[in-house]
This record gives C-alpha cells, sequence and structure tokens, in this order.
C-alpha cells in the first residue's frame, strides 16, 4: 500500500517493501493481455472450462497484449496496480447469430476471475465485477439488447483497497472460469438450440495503476 511522505510531494512509502516511490517518475497506464473464448460450437464451456491470462503470449499481437514477458513485466519496468478489469468482445469477422448479445451477457455472468501474484490471491470474484472503465456507450437500430460496450466511466469503477507494486521479479497469472451451476440443478452451458455465432471472443484483462519504464530507471 502507498502512503504520501509528509514534506515530500511526490513520494510515497510503500508498506509492503519500505521503499519509496517518486510518482513523478511513473505516468498512468495499463499493461493488458487477451484470451480467446473459441465458437461454442468447437469448445463447449463445460464444468471447470479454464482460460489463463499473460501466460501464452505466442503469435499474439499489439492489440493483444503489451506483455513481452510470459506473467512478468520486462526487466527495468516497475507498476503500482490499483485496478484490475475486463472488457468483451467478438473477433473480426461476419457474425450470423442474433443471438450475439444474450451470447455475451452468458460469458460475462458465467465467469469467474481470480488474480494471483506470485502464487498469492490478489483478488477474485464473479467476472461482472470488475468493470474496467473502459468502453463506449451510444444508440443503436439494431435487434440486440446490447447497445454498450464496456463501462466508459472510469471514475465509476471501484478500486484495488491494497495496491500492488510489480516488478520483473513477480509473476502475475489471471484465471477465467466457468463452473457448473449444481446447487440450482442446472449446469452452465450454452442453449444449442439457438443459432450460434460464427465468431470466437475476446476478453481483455487490463491492469490499471502508475507504470515505470525501463527508460525512466
Amino acid at each position: 500500500m502507498l502512503k504520501p511522505i509528509k514534506g515530500n510531494p511526490g513520494r510515497f512509502l510503500d508498506t509492503d517493501t519500505g521503499k519509496v516511490l517518486n510518482i513523478s517518475e511513473y505516468r498512468e497506464d495499463d499493461k493488458f493481455d487477451t484470451i480467446c473464448i473459441p465458437s461454442f460450437a468447437a469448445v463447449p464451456l463445460t464444468n471447470g472450462t479454464q482460460f489463463i491470462f499473460f501466460r501464452d503470449l505466442t503469435r499474439k499481437q499489439a492489440i493483444d497484449t503489451n506483455f513481452t514477458q510470459p506473467s512478468r513485466l520486462a526487466a527495468g519496468e516497475k507498476m503500482v496496480v490499483d485496478r484490475i478489469g475486463l472488457t468483451w468482445e467478438t473477433t473480426w469477422g461476419s457474425i450470423k447469430s442474433i443471438h450475439v448479445s444474450s451470447d455475451i451477457q452468458q460469458l460475462v455472468n458465467g465467469a469467474h476471475l481470480r488474480i494471483e501474484v506470485n502464487r498469492l490471491l490478489l483478488t477474485e470474484g464473479p467476472a461482472i465485477k470488475y468493470a474496467p472503465g473502459y468502453g463506449f456507450s451510444g444508440s443503436s437500430t439494431m435487434d440486440l439488447s446490447i447497445i454498450n460496450i464496456g463501462t466508459p466511466s472510469p471514475a465509476a469503477v471501484s478500486r484495488l483497497l491494497k495496491t500492488q507494486t510489480l516488478t520483473a521479479e513477480h509473476e502475475i497469472i489471471g484465471y477465467l472460469t466457468y463452473f457448473s451451476r449444481d446447487w440450482m440443478d442446472n449446469k452452465f452451458e450454452v442453449d444449442y438450440k439457438q443459432p450460434e455465432p460464427s465468431a470466437n471472443y475476446f476478453v481483455k484483462c487490463w491492469l490499471h495503476g502508475l507504470f515505470k519504464t525501463a527508460v525512466n530507471k
């Protein structure tokens, strides 16, 4: 947790490490990674289906991730994370199903996110809890129940009560998991009676906070 140091504007004490941070050397920014949930026809979401953030960077482009090392910041980089969020998107291409909006609602409402740093829990809960504050909002003439993409209000998004400092020495992993809902005698699954979308889905996990690059060291 960061605490301001009296008489030293811009300097904060990291109560976890005892080190002093000069935030004038940092900028507000994000680190992010993207996972792909295959089309429901290819991979049904059964109990325990899990997708992992930050670990597999193979063939990902700049729009997919800005991590250069699996599960770690690059050498010399530092970050103070105070907000974590998820955004949900479809892939490029034609989507033929008119039920895309309800499909995305299923993906969000049925998902559980867990973030670990060095195998210790940082935060976890239903995916709906993790609004990133990013998105677009407006009217639509399309026959879909969702016309908002994301939550375009960073000020309305809750922040971590305790900030997390990350360096290249920290391993960060995110798990997006779909569990069976046996307690209500009804498992989480896709309604195959409805037409299926032709596209896969992207989910981005955002780590927002103060970021220091290696060149500013």
